[in-house]
């Protein structure tokens, strides 16, 4: 478990990060001279998709860093029930867009890198899927987000039955456990853009 300072310290270097991020697309945009000197380092076309990948999986890392931050700071159970629905509705439109990233990512890799890219994928979407499994995703975050997170519910019983089923232990666990797959995202979406993945780093990734 990450200590407040610890939190604090990733969100600052996420967030410089997302800086760096931001500029290249910025730039690459307006300055037709920049992108000539961004083509001599090979960030162009289908490239910029990259840096825009690892903008996405960026902000997403800090958005969650922030809210579990908030929810071990919460006092009540209804400042609890908040901050979860917002970490649920986070968790829910990521997943979301990484599926609509993932098919455009992997056409931007070489063909003589598919193989080796696709077998990080796989283990992506393992994770991804054990992620899901454990927290009933199918069956319980749409009904987060449709009834509460996303939207208020006219019905209030269909409201406050989300506040049901995040008063279960298990679903504070949920920002943690999706953290295990956004780190490894993180390092492999920032690799992307070099160009190569250490095999070995990646794999320390989902340790750190």
């Amino acid at each position: 478990m990450m200590t407040f300072k610890e939190i604090d310290e990733r969100i600052n270097h996420y967030q410089e990060e997302l800086e760096w991020s931001v500029m290249i697309l910025k730039n690459s945009i307006k300055d037709e001279e920049y992108n000539k000197k961004l083509d001599v380092i090979g960030i162009l076309g289908y490239e910029i998709a990259r840096v825009e990948f690892f903008s996405f999986v960026t902000a997403t890392y800090i958005d969650l860093l922030c809210t579990y931050r908030n929810l071990r700071r919460s006092k009540t159970d209804w400042e609890k029930f908040y901050n979860l629905r917002i970490a649920y509705l986070t968790i829910y439109e990521t997943i979301n867009t990484y599926y609509k990233f993932k098919g455009e990512i992997y056409k931007s890799v070489s063909k003589e890198n598919k193989k080796i890219y696709k077998r990080f994928f796989e283990m992506l979407n393992d994770e991804l899927y054990e992620f899901k499994q454990e927290f009933q995703y199918d069956i319980i975050m749409p009904k987060i987000r449709n009834k509460s997170s996303a939207h208020y519910d006219r019905n209030f019983l269909e409201y406050y039955s989300s506040f049901e089923i995040m008063k279960k232990d298990e679903s504070k666990d949920i920002i943690r456990s999706f953290l295990y797959f956004l780190n490894p995202l993180h390092y492999f979406s920032f690799s992307l853009i070099e160009g190569k993945v250490d095999k070995f780093l990646f794999l320390n990734s989902w340790l750190s």
